[in-house]
């Protein structure tokens, strides 16, 4: 975004004009005049010399000249229709026609975004005349004779400001379209995740699941990274005009002690305007803001992070999982899920890493991890064990512990497994309903909150690694998991 410093001076004295364009176009004047004027200065130290060459050299302002009010009005026009707004406006109060607080208000009404200074050496109006007739109150008064600096000092601040409220403006329309496409993702991410689980049971694949959750760690990317990019650059941004507020303040600690007569009215209206805007407040809480928003962006990268991790679109064939990380990358994503109302107690054992379709047992601990939570209706817990075991394991699955006794007789064969268990405090199942819980689309939860599927996805999953898995439950108790998945293929 390229800067924008342009300014309009109005000003019916031939001479406050010409001042105004030695102090912002001193470039235009010959290399002769500049070198004779360097050399001839004899009032100036050398030291100042050359800051007044530089000076010379770096000013970038462009300057449009207007005799009266009516005149102004027209030039902010035709930098409108031109698309090159001005940034600052300084403006004679007393002239022929309407006055510089009338112009003031004209001109606001046609760009409200310009800053106005209002440059006045004697009037009979007060400032909250002048702020009464120009209708706002965020108008800046610098009083006649002044010196180059003070106006260059007014259009630096100015021109910044107004620089940086267009950038905060951009950053307001893109945070906006970004929450927007969060919020449509939002509204159809269940509808999505219903079909293609529904195409999961038909197919017997899970390969949809993970590219649905890599789609949406890559959409989140998108916005979040220039979201994090605007939000560092406000914060520089910040810093620098935190650094000019502190100028300003030495600005101020000068002139109460400079002795000038008009210092303590200066004064007095400074400290008003600080008060009622609350200046202090402000530029004491505004780092603070920056720096939780961009501690709420690195959240969102872990969870994204997660998500990527838990999606393993790329991985077709059997890689070798961590079956505790696995867990807790799950938890990760469900957080938001389990933290208001569960407490995860977790007791990991040493286990080895197994062979495995990562993305498919991370669809199975997502799965069973949300079962419990919604289990629990106000506050409970969750507990989550894992061990090495060469236990005896069923060839074929059991849907509870009752049957899993029964079928003790079936040819059985001795190797290791990895146990997960995983309980609740929820509000359990009854007895008839554990032989269909892994039926497709059988669901104990009301009409609209459940599809049915995830337990029947999980019982496929597990049935193709080879393992296992056992549900207990009493109602008002809880509810107990175990998965059993062998450590070598």
């Amino acid at each position: 975004m390229e800067e924008n410093k342009r300014i309009l001076v109005v000003d019916d004295d031939e001479g406050i004009r010409g001042t105004y364009q030695s102090i912002f176009t001193p470039e235009q004047e010959s290399d002769i005049l500049q070198t004779g004027a360097y050399l001839f200065d004899i009032n100036l130290s050398r030291e100042q010399k050359r800051q007044k060459q530089k000076r010379r050299k770096t000013i970038d302002y462009q300057l449009s000249m207007a005799e009266n009010g009516n005149q102004g009005i027209e030039l902010v026009k035709l930098s409108l229709n031109e698309n090159s707004p001005y940034a600052v406006a300084f403006i004679d109060m007393k002239m022929p026609g309407i006055n510089g607080a009338e112009t003031s208000k004209l001109i606001w009404e046609i760009d409200p975004k310009i800053r106005i200074v209002i440059v006045t050496a004697y009037s009979e109006y007060t400032p909250d005349d002048i702020i009464a007739i120009a209708g706002r109150d965020d108008i800046f008064y610098l009083r006649k004779p002044f010196n180059h600096e003070e106006i260059l000092q007014f259009a630096r601040a100015l021109t910044n400001e107004w620089n940086l409220e267009q950038k905060q403006d951009v950053l307001k329309i893109e945070l906006k379209a970004a929450n927007q496409a969060l919020e449509d993702m939002n509204k159809n991410l269940k509808a999505q995740v219903e079909k293609q689980a529904a195409l999961i049971v038909q197919t017997d694949k899970m390969a949809s699941v993970g590219l649905l959750a890599a789609g949406v760690a890559h959409e989140i990317n998108n916005p979040l990274s220039f979201i994090n990019s605007n939000l560092s650059a406000l914060k520089r941004y910040m810093q620098k005009i935190d650094s000019l507020h502190k100028k300003y303040s030495d600005v101020e600690l000068f002139l109460r002690y400079s002795g000038l007569e008009n210092a303590p009215l200066l004064l007095e209206e400074l400290e008003n305007f600080k008060n009622d805007n609350k200046i202090e407040l402000i530029m004491a809480d505004i780092n603070d803001l920056t720096d939780e928003s961009l501690d709420g962006i690195e959240r969102i990268k872990t969870i994204v992070s997660d998500l990527k991790t838990f999606s393993r679109i790329d991985e077709t064939e059997y890689n070798l999982l961590d079956i505790n990380k696995a867990i807790d990358t799950t938890i990760n994503i469900l957080w938001n899920e389990l933290k208001y109302k569960t407490a995860i107690v977790k007791n990991y054992g040493r286990i080895p890493e197994i062979r495995c379709f990562p993305q498919k047992i991370s669809q199975v601990f997502m799965n069973l991890l949300l079962n419990a939570a919604q289990s629990i209706k106000e506050q409970g817990e969750i507990r989550i064990s894992t061990q090495l075991t060469t236990k005896h394991a069923p060839q074929q699955l059991n849907v509870n512990k009752t049957e899993a006794v029964e079928t003790n007789g079936h040819q059985v064969e001795q190797k290791s497994y990895i146990e997960i268990k995983m309980s609740d405090t929820g509000c359990g199942i009854p007895k008839d309903n554990l032989k269909r819980l892994f039926d497709p689309f059988f669901t104990t939860k009301p009409v609209g909150q459940g599809t049915g599927l995830g337990l029947s996805i999980t019982y496929e999953i597990i049935k193709s690694h080879k393992g296992t898995i056992e549900i207990s439950s009493e109602v008002g108790v809880g509810t107990e998991v175990t998965v059993m998945l062998p450590v070598g293929l």
